[in-house]
């Protein structure tokens, strides 16, 4: 039900069709606050809606393991501040607290969630969430003015790099097989190899 179907009707009215809750920031750090997520390797929150992944297996670990230590050690090499991090939260607005595999920024994380402000490019790892990766979390990434993103996609053994974001979508992209190295766009002289993810 559209916002202008619901303008005019009374409260009781809307209520007597069920109507989807969308979470905010504040709702979910209660939640975690509260253990509710121990369960799970991983929560985040996209859109107001709770995602929650299991224990991440040999392939996933492997590849991003590897991967943020070569643009870790990019990012020093540049001598530019960035700094690649692990699973950290972001604060994004409209109800998003994503935990991306990885993430440069230059920010070093303290207390709290990182800036989305601070962030300059995300990776996410997709084994079986390649879908959930290349649409909802590349709209919320583009949505949220991250200037580059990834996605190793361990399946079709290649990174799919994405660049020029708006509110919608991101605007360029290139497909990086494994074996050859992946050149970041938007970062001057970052670059990492690929051979082994």
């Amino acid at each position: 039900m559209g916002y202008d179907s619901l303008q005019g009707m009374t409260v009781h009215e809307v209520m007597d069709s069920p109507q989807r809750v969308k979470l905010t920031v504040e709702d979910f750090l209660l939640l975690d606050r509260s253990g509710a997520f121990e369960a799970y390797a991983k929560a985040e929150l996209i859109d107001g809606t709770i995602f929650v992944v299991n224990a991440q297996f040999s392939e996933h670990m492997k590849a991003k393991v590897r991967l943020l230590r070569r643009l870790a050690d990019a990012c020093d090499a540049r001598s530019s501040g960035w700094e690649a991090w692990s699973e950290g939260s972001i604060a994004m607005p409209g109800g998003n607290l994503p935990q991306p595999d990885i993430f440069i920024t230059l920010e070093t994380p303290t207390t709290g969630a990182v800036r989305i402000e601070t962030v300059a490019l995300v990776v996410e790892i997709a084994d079986t969430t390649a879908s959930f990766d290349l649409g909802a979390k590349a709209r919320l990434y583009a949505a949220n003015g991250v200037a580059e993103y990834w996605v190793v996609d361990l399946q079709a053994r290649q990174v799919r790099q994405f660049w020029a974001p708006d509110a919608q979508a991101y605007h360029e992209k290139r497909s990086i097989a494994f074996g050859d190295p992946i050149v970041a766009v938007t970062l001057s002289g970052l670059r990492a190899d690929t051979a082994d993810l």
